[in-house]
Order: structure tokens, then C-alpha cells, then sequence
């Protein structure tokens, strides 16, 4: 049925991708329901991976990304690690790179791209976003994911980039100035439960939901089958030495003598997490989005690219429930 306001009404859709590691990948499925609802899509805004995610479906690659992420082994994602020494990040970030180029060509620009779109990274020294419009691709998303602590930060003119969701992990303000009239947001940090639970001592709870959640990619090697001895050039190895280093126990020593604190990855991982769960819910908060989606995806490390088929199923789930929201606010207008 036509819908006379439809005249009066900025219909164009505009959707805010937030940040989360490999949290993001509930993204695709969001996508995916978009496509299956024929929501057009007129422009994208993206923290980290939600920038990874939004330039790949904008270049018409994500269907062959997805399929690369289901097929990966997790022990394979090591070889796009490539370690350097702990100054100012564990990874340099040039493999994670290449794989990328593999999907989206160095020479693509974002103006190459099938619709506009926003990647936001953070200037280290104010504070402040750095919304990238015009430019290299893969040059804005490696300033993007330049997660603080992990991966190295990017020198970018008189300052230093790095990850955007350190100041805006879910950009419902910059899809709204790119003159988008209904916005769809995806948010990657609806809540914080796991981590209260550990803060408040409730260590059976704790243990529980550890034992049955998904921890960051680290904890899925088995260090028997790394090669120790070539800690620079080989990122199994120099893993298998971070851990040494930060005194990891093998995962029987672990249960038998757990002290309850987390190993330096799970600080660093959950501290950005704490970070941009206060910052995204102050965003939601003074400017809300037309439809929030909100992946429950709380047991899923940073770097835990292990558990594709849930996230993608969770992402789609997540569409589900707010169906109604989407009928209403969106589907009615377009």
C-alpha cells in the first residue's frame, strides 16, 4: 500500500556497523536480512570491523570473505599474525592486511566503492574520531582496527591512528551526517554480564561461563604443536612464548590452579570491551537509531574467529527479534 508521507519523509537507509573484533561478524547476517527483506542499503558507517564488514559488502566481496571464514582452521589465522616487538603493539598488522587485499584490491578507493561509506578511526592524541569519506580503502580500515595494545597504531599526517571504536564504536552520528533519514545500528556491546559476574566474586558463576563461553583465539592453540624457537618470524611461536612469558599455564594446570585473573590478552581485550560498552551506550542514549540490533554474542573473544556459524546465525537472530521495530520504522518507508 502507497504511504503518502513517503513524499515528506528522508527514506534513504543508513546503517552504523559498531566496533567488536570478531564480534563483527554478526554483521554479515544483519547484511544478509537487509538483502532478504530488500532493505536498500544507502550508506554504511563502520568502527573497526564493522568498517571491515561495511567495505566489503560496499565492494561486492563479502559473499567470498564469508565463505573464506568459514572454511579457515583456527591455527591457520596465525599466519596472518605478524608479531613484532611489544613498543607500541604485539601485531605490525601487515598480514591481516594482505589477506585483506585479496577481497578488496590495494588500489580500490572509498569513492570506487558501490555506495558511500564512513570509516572511523581515533586520534590518539585528542581524543577525537577521524571519519575517513574519500581515500585509500584499506589504508582507513588498517587505521580502524588498530585495536590499542595489539595491533600497531597507524601514523597518519602531524598524528597517530588508532582503532575507532576507541571514540565512537557505534557511529549512528556519522551515518546520520552522511544524510542518511532512517538508521539501522548494530550493536556489538548490549551488555557486560560475564565480566560482572567475575567482578563482583561470584567465581562459580565466573568459572562456569568461562568454561562454556568462546575465549579469544589464543586459548585455542594447543602449544605442543608450535614451534617455539622462531619467536620473530613465525606467529605461533612468538605466541607460544607471550604466554610463557605472562606465566599461561597449560589448560590442566589451568583448572587445577586458576587464581581467577585474566592473562594480558583478556585485560587488554575486555578493558576496550568495558570502553566501548560505556561509550556506545552514551551514543544510544543521545542519539538513537531508528532499529537497534543487538547481537547477544557476550562469551565471544575479541579475536575468537573460531565460532563463524554462530555469529552468523546470533546476527540473524538478533534481526529477528527486533522484526517488528523493522516493520514499522523501516520497511513501511521504503
Amino acid at each position: 500500500m502507497f504511504n503518502p508521507l513517503k513524499i515528506f519523509k528522508n527514506t534513504k537507509v543508513g546503517l552504523a556497523l559498531g566496533s567488536g573484533g570478531a564480534k563483527g561478524v554478526s554483521h554479515i547476517a544483519v547484511l544478509d536480512y537487509c538483502a532478504k527483506k530488500e532493505i536498500p542499503i544507502s550508506m554504511i558507517a563502520g568502527s573497526s570491523i564493522g568498517a571491515v564488514i561495511g567495505s566489503l559488502y560496499a565492494y561486492g566481496a563479502l559473499p567470498e570473505f564469508t565463505a573464506f571464514l568459514k572454511s579457515v582452521k583456527s591455527n591457520n589465522l596465525f599466519a596472518y599474525f605478524d608479531p613484532v616487538f611489544p613498543k607500541t603493539g604485539l601485531v605490525q598488522g601487515r598480514r591481516a592486511m594482505e589477506l585483506l587485499a585479496k577481497f578488496i584490491p590495494k588500489s580500490v578507493d572509498l569513492e570506487d566503492l558501490k555506495l558511500p561509506v564512513a570509516i572511523v578511526a581515533t586520534d590518539f592524541y585528542t581524543g577525537k574520531p577521524v571519519v575517513f569519506r574519500k581515500g585509500n580503502v584499506l589504508d582507513a580500515i588498517r587505521a580502524s582496527i588498530s585495536i590499542p595494545g595489539i595491533f600497531v597504531p597507524v601514523k597518519y599526517m602531524d598524528t597517530v591512528l588508532v582503532d575507532g571504536g576507541v571514540s565512537d564504536p557505534l557511529p549512528i552520528d556519522v551515518v546520520k551526517q552522511m544524510g542518511a533519514g532512517i538508521v539501522m545500528a548494530v550493536n556489538l556491546h548490549p551488555t557486560l554480564k560475564i565480566k560482572r559476574a567475575i567482578v563482583t566474586g561470584n567465581a562459580s558463576l565466573a568459572l562456569k561461563q568461562k568454561e562454556n563461553s568462546s575465549n579469544d583465539i589464543i586459548e585455542h592453540v594447543d602449544t605442543e604443536t608450535l614451534d617455539t624457537a622462531t619467536v620473530v618470524t613465525q606467529a605461533k611461536g612468538w605466541l607460544a612464548q607471550v604466554k610463557k612469558w605472562i606465566g599461561i599455564k597449560s589448560d590442566s594446570e589451568t583448572k587445577k590452579h586458576d587464581d581467577g585473573m585474566p592473562n594480558i590478552f583478556e585485560i587488554v581485550a575486555g578493558t576496550i570491551d568495558i570502553m566501548e560498552y560505556m561509550n556506545t551506550t552514551l551514543m544510544i542514549t543521545y542519539n538513537k537509531p531508528d532499529v537497534l540490533i543487538e547481537p547477544d554474542l557476550v562469551h565471544i573473544g575479541t579475536l575468537d574467529f573460531t565460532k563463524v556459524d554462530f555469529l552468523l546465525n546470533e546476527g540473524y537472530a538478533a534481526c529477528l527479534r527486533v522484526e517488528k521495530d523493522i516493520k514499522r520504522k523501516v520497511l513501511r518507508w521504503i
